[in-house]
């Protein structure tokens, strides 16, 4: 049983850091569903970013995570913890996303929430089945090319070339 007096003591120490303006506030805890959201572009950035997923893929997640312009982040996201991601998503010291998020930084709930999401994801790894997407993927583009051209080889002379034909050949027997 604690005394009073140590009590009090837990107490003034407690006010005395609490009241302390050199130590930065605590982060706020993350949603990892508000942060799937905002990765999925679901829930909008409040200062008008893009989503994270319009570029990037995360560990798993299905078709709406495969996207292909930035990296597939489950490498490079998985031995990070939420102090360091939240430095990163502060920063944002990568070129590519500069004119994305310049003037548009997230807010520290933001990026508590997609920590809260993305780490869990990033350590479920990249999904083990993403090279068979991307065959079958190439199988219907190579199909759908050969269906297009095939009509393509098919498809009537245009009406105006018919015409100018037959225009032609009217004009060179009357002479």
């Amino acid at each position: 049983m604690r005394s009073p007096r140590g009590a009090l003591l837990a107490l003034a120490v407690g006010v005395a850091s609490a009241a302390d303006p050199g130590s930065p506030p605590p982060p706020p805890a993350g949603s990892a569903a508000a942060g799937r959201d905002l990765f999925i572009g679901a829930r909008r950035f409040e200062n008008g970013g893009a989503p994270c997923g319009a570029c990037h893929g995360i560990g798993g997640e299905g078709l709406a995570f495969m996207a292909s312009l930035g990296p597939e982040l489950s490498t490079s996201l998985a031995p990070m913890d939420a102090d360091a991601l939240d430095g990163l998503l502060q920063a944002l010291p990568f070129p590519t996303m500069a004119p994305v998020y310049d003037g548009r930084p997230l807010t520290p709930s933001e990026r508590a929430d997609l920590a809260a999401f993305l780490i869990p994801a990033a350590r479920r790894g990249p999904p083990a089945g993403g090279w068979r997407f991307a065959l079958s993927g190439g199988v219907v583009a190579v199909v759908l090319f050969l269906g297009l051209a095939l009509a393509w080889r098919r498809r009537k002379a245009p009406t105006r070339a018919r015409l100018l034909s037959r225009a032609a050949q009217t004009q060179g027997g009357s002479r």
